[in-house]
């Protein structure tokens, strides 16, 4: 009986055949053949190429070496007698080369301890005075301002410098000494700004005899002195800060004017909760009573751009209350006083 023929088997495709190749023997050669050979250049062929190779063409003699030398001194304006020091080391064994160097470096160092010895103590300068004054008023007239006195005005100010830097040296928060006086002249720019806000509120409400309300200089008089010889604008925002300090002075006008403001300022803040349009309508509501109470309603407070200032004052304000909202819980965030005069 003859066995019926085995039918082929289906071709496998994809994955399986390659597995199905892994499987499968590997065919021998029937005539296995010898390696083949390398045609290698003979070895003194070689040594004769390598002679005449392109690359010698590069090679630097001592005379090539002392010219470059020479144009690289004169190129950093380097007098004779050190140009030829270089060119003499050339021959100079490699330790003797970098004791040389080392020497060198030392006799740099001692200039430079000679130089920083023989310049004169740090002092603020008048210039960068003056623009720590434009900021100190941007700051204390800022509408972003959370407290007018402690560290909070202070650290505003001093990250501004630290951005800004003036004409300061590089690194001298690095140096306590030095630093104290830059802090020390922001706190008596501060102080300036306050005492002339006060002044400002007292010349209202201290006169002899006394004037009505009706008599005092509306807000927009009041806030466009208060601006004069600074860098800030007259806007709506800061016209309802300004009616707000005059709030208070009335209530308050003794050594602890500020700290009543500031206590006032928080109140608002923990009652919006960081609502922007609870605190918006707070400020439009005191603005309205002061205009409503001192001096004649018949003005207009114009909507102006702030300068750049300014505008960079309220988004420094701005990034500071935002890295403070997210360290601390806001139960446990207060403002440290700073030792500052009271005007």
């Amino acid at each position: 009986m003859s066995s019926s023929p085995v039918a082929p088997a289906t071709p496998r495709h994809g994955v399986d055949a390659m597995l199905d190749a892994m499987d499968e023997p590997t065919p021998r050669c029937p005539h296995p053949q010898a390696p083949p050979t390398l045609l290698l250049t003979p070895t003194r062929t070689r040594r004769k190429t390598t002679s005449t190779s392109p690359a010698s063409v590069f090679t630097l003699n001592p005379r090539n070496i002392a010219t470059m030398l020479q144009r690289l001194g004169e190129s950093k304006r380097l007098r004779a007698d050190q140009i030829a020091d270089g060119i003499n080391s050339m021959n100079d064994p490699p330790a003797v080369q970098g004791a040389k160097m080392i020497l060198g470096l030392h006799a740099l160092h001692n200039r430079l301890e000679a130089f920083e010895a023989s310049k004169p103590p740090f002092a603020v300068s008048k210039d960068t005075e003056t623009a720590i004054y434009f900021y100190a008023a941007a700051t204390l007239l800022s509408t972003k301002l959370s407290a007018y006195k402690g560290s909070v005005t202070k650290n505003i100010l001093l990250d501004i410098l630290k951005v800004n830097r003036f004409d300061l040296p590089p690194f001298i928060e690095r140096n306590p000494a030095d630093y104290a006086k830059v802090v020390a002249v922001v706190q008596e720019a501060l102080t300036q700004i306050r005492s002339k806000i006060k002044k400002a509120m007292r010349a209202l409400h201290l006169t002899t005899p006394a004037r009505s309300a009706r008599e005092h200089q509306n807000i927009f008089e009041l806030t466009t002195h208060l601006v004069q010889g600074t860098k800030c604008a007259v806007t709506p925002e800061l016209c309802a800060r300004v009616a707000l300090m005059r709030q208070v002075y009335i209530e308050d006008s003794g050594p602890k004017f500020w700290d009543s403001l500031d206590a006032d300022l928080r109140k608002i803040r923990n009652r919006a909760g960081g609502n922007a349009r609870k605190l918006t309508k707070a400020f439009e509501m005191v603005l309205s009573t002061d205009r409503a109470t001192h001096g004649i309603d018949d003005y207009s407070i114009p909507t102006q751009v702030v300068d750049d200032v300014q505008r960079q004052v309220d988004e420094t304000i701005s990034a500071a209350a935002a890295d403070k909202a997210t360290s601390l819980p806001a139960d446990t965030v207060t403002d440290s006083p700073d030792a500052e005069s009271e005007t």
